[in-house]
């Protein structure tokens, strides 16, 4: 083993002088970070590692592990590099390598071949990008233990384990509090890695982790985006960080991986964030404040959003919202929008808060709001543009003219597949979830990173993924799902039709729902690589995030009688805002708006200006 590694190993990394500079850090990638902890550091920690990142396809990776999997730590001999047969202290039981063929589905035997391992187990998140192919927890290991470790979560095996891999990795019966079930242990050399990639997973994922399969026994991650783990797991996972420090496999690693799919593992740069949010976790019983009254703020056909002042008790962590006494989701917000709603028709709602310990509020109800008979708006999110240029030029542009800002963690872009063998056609099984929200009004474009489109830049797309939807031929059909239903589609899913090879596809301006049934007459046929006007590119600058990522902000309620101001808009672009008189004098400066909730001053009144990163916004208080 290499000296700096042993330096590593031993804990040392931060108390060299120097020797952090190894981390490559860029300048800047954690600002806002600064003096937060618990919950509210890991979403700003979300919020950073989920911004403009590139998703590869799955079978990109073999070609990727080649610069960040490649063993130049213990036997420094180049090949493979498998925490599942890595023997630390001498041989390993065996080896592969790079230039030969070795990539296998699966094997009876060690040895035989190796393969990708989730070590966030694919099943719990449906097989879906960009989950499906995230370097930072997906690692080239034998298919053999692959397939022994199965999708069980990693814990502390038994005295009768019922496999030991060559280099000692078990599978068996727990023995651990809390679960009992079979658990995958790693070698020790590897225990602080695996829980690193695990808290990244719980950090990267936050807002998706309520559409996972939580409720399997084996998922150690349940619906609390918050806490993220089950209970029983966090000891564990801190544990095996704290015993295993940052080596500096894991350093170069993470710094490959940030130029390869544009983000970092925090765990992995700076190790004091795992205790800082889960090393002291909430406890308390007392019951959390309730919200005031819940009132309709927007109602359209098929959509209610419903706002709540803002509430004062510092241990109100968020707020679960029901529809006819069905939970349909959580919020940090003090608004949430019911969607996907009938017309003419009566609803009750009902909003209920939670603490940091995830004790719950009595429910404030709002018994009775009925949607309009008709509006303007459309029925649901459409493609309104596609581009089937040469090589990878692959985009598709979405068009939110719903009336309402859109969840985008509720829709998916799938696509047809063939059976080589029998020319079967079928849906691929690994969709690409959207992220993210796209403001009533606005458009959405995802984009090949491969793409070398003239008219538009890769930095200005909203979503970079080389995804298998994100693959297609203008042959296969496409759609754009909601909640595995079908909402707008191109192509026949019957056939393979020609419909859009080497062509763009622009909606016609009379269009303005989806139809789950392709219609050519909807369509404009431009020439191949052609994209006029792709995006919001008239609106927004170009290299500006279009997803919830303009600089313009939204203050409400103005007047302001209760002193409590919310701002609506891309709140990751808010680095200060000062509040001054009308005369100019400064009441009061604050660095960002993370809940999107900010108290004015008790002795503020008349005419304020909020200036949020210099740009000023009048706000009246009686």
């Amino acid at each position: 083993m290499k000296l700096s590694q042993c330096i590593v190993k031993l804990g040392f990394l931060l108390l060299i002088p120097g020797l952090g500079a190894i981390a490559q850090v860029p300048a800047g990638y954690y600002d806002g970070t600064q003096n937060l902890e618990g919950y509210q550091l890991k979403a700003k920690l979300s919020q950073i590692v989920s911004s403009k990142t590139t998703s590869w396809n799955y079978g990109d990776l073999p070609t990727y592990y080649e610069q960040t999997d490649k063993d130049q730590y213990y036997e420094n001999d180049g090949s493979v590099l498998d925490i599942y047969a890595e023997n630390p202290a001498g041989a390993d039981p065996y080896n592969y390598w790079y230039s030969n063929n070795s990539l296998i589905a699966g094997a009876s035997n060690e040895g035989e071949g190796w393969n990708r391992e989730h070590i966030y187990s694919q099943s719990f998140f449906n097989s879906n990008y960009p989950m499906y192919s995230d370097l930072h927890f997906i690692v080239p290991t034998d298919a053999r233990v692959n397939q022994r470790r199965s999708n069980f979560p990693f814990g502390k095996v038994g005295n009768s384990p019922a496999f030991t891999s060559l280099n000692g990795t078990k599978v068996g019966p727990a023995n651990m509090p809390g679960y009992t079930n079979t658990v995958t242990e790693p070698i020790d050399e590897f225990k602080g890695d695996i829980a690193r990639m695990l808290m990244y997973v719980a950090v990267r994922y936050e807002n998706l982790l309520p559409y996972f399969q939580y409720t399997n026994v084996r998922n150690p991650i349940d619906s609390l985006s918050e806490r993220a783990f089950k209970s029983w797991y966090i000891t564990l996972l801190l544990q095996w960080h704290q015993q295993d420090p940052v080596s500096l496999k894991e350093i170069d690693r993470n710094n490959t991986i940030y130029t390869i799919q544009g983000n970092r593992n925090p765990f992995v740069d700076n190790p004091q964030y795992a205790q800082a949010i889960w090393g002291n976790l909430p406890t308390g019983t007392d019951i959390p404040e309730q919200p005031f009254q819940v009132d309709a703020s927007t109602v359209g056909a098929r959509y209610i959003t419903v706002s709540w002042p803002y509430v004062q008790d510092p241990d109100v962590l968020g707020f679960e919202v029901f529809l006819n006494d069905v939970k349909v989701g959580t919020t940090g917000k003090y608004e949430f929008t019911f969607h996907h709603l009938e017309p003419a028709t009566n609803y009750s709602i009902k909003v209920r808060s939670y603490s940091h310990s995830y004790v719950k509020s009595p429910f404030t109800a709002l018994s009775s709001v009925s949607t309009l008979s008709a509006d303007t708006f459309s029925r649901d999110l459409f493609i309104s543009k596609l581009i089937v240029g040469t090589a990878q030029n692959k985009a598709i542009e979405l068009t939110n003219n719903t009336g309402y800002e859109v969840d985008l963690r509720d829709y998916y872009i799938n696509i047809r597949q063939e059976n080589q063998s029998t020319g079967s056609l079928y849906w691929s099984s690994n969709k690409l979830q959207l992220e993210g929200t796209l403001p009533q009004g606005r458009k959405l474009v995802l984009l090949n990173p491969l793409a070398q489109l003239s008219c538009f830049s890769n930095d200005s797309a909203d979503i970079l993924s080389n995804a298998t939807p994100m693959r297609f031929d203008g042959k296969l059909a496409m759609e754009l799902g909601y909640n595995n239903t079908a909402v707008d589609r191109l192509g026949n899913v019957s056939a393979i039709t020609d419909y859009a090879t080497a062509k763009s596809l622009y909606r016609k301006a009379g269009v303005i729902n989806p139809n789950s049934s392709f219609d050519t007459a909807e369509w404009d046929i431009r020439p191949e690589n052609y994209c006029d006007s792709l995006g919001n590119q008239t609106e927004i600058p170009t290299g500006i995030s279009k997803v919830n990522k303009t600089n313009e902000f939204h203050l409400y309620p103005n007047p302001n009688y209760h002193k409590v101001l919310h701002i609506k808009g891309n709140l990751e672009q808010v680095k200060e805002i000062k509040i001054l008189t009308i005369e100019g004098r400064i009441l009061q400066t604050l660095a960002g708006a993370p809940n999107g909730t900010i108290r004015l001053p008790g002795n503020s009144a008349g005419l304020l200006i909020i200036a949020i990163n210099g740009k000023g916004y009048p706000v009246f208080v009686p």
